[in-house]
């Protein structure tokens, strides 16, 4: 015969104390799904942004190799993964 386990649960699982907010996860909270040019823009500013720092290095910028360009670069890849967090 299985002993009972001992646990330090006080209240049945499954069952929310009376002060507890009930938490409803729907559709609707979340808002509206982004459009399909939501992802393209994405990876737009992903691409970009990478494509600046290459330049940078292969001097294809004007005073290029310079760290403002690497700073650019950077923001632009930034923003895109910004987007990417909002995107439903």
């Amino acid at each position: 015969m299985a002993r009972p386990r001992k646990t330090s649960r006080i209240t049945p699982k499954g069952t929310r104390p009376p002060s507890a907010p009930a938490q409803q996860l729907s559709a609707s909270s979340h808002g509206e799904p982004s459009g399909s040019w939501f992802g393209w823009l994405i990876v737009a500013l992903l691409g970009s942004g990478t494509a600046v720092i290459v330049a940078n290095y292969m001097s294809w910028l004007p005073g290029s190799p310079d760290s403002a360009w690497i700073a650019v670069g950077l923001g632009i890849v930034l923003v895109g993964i910004l987007l990417a967090t909002r995107w439903r």
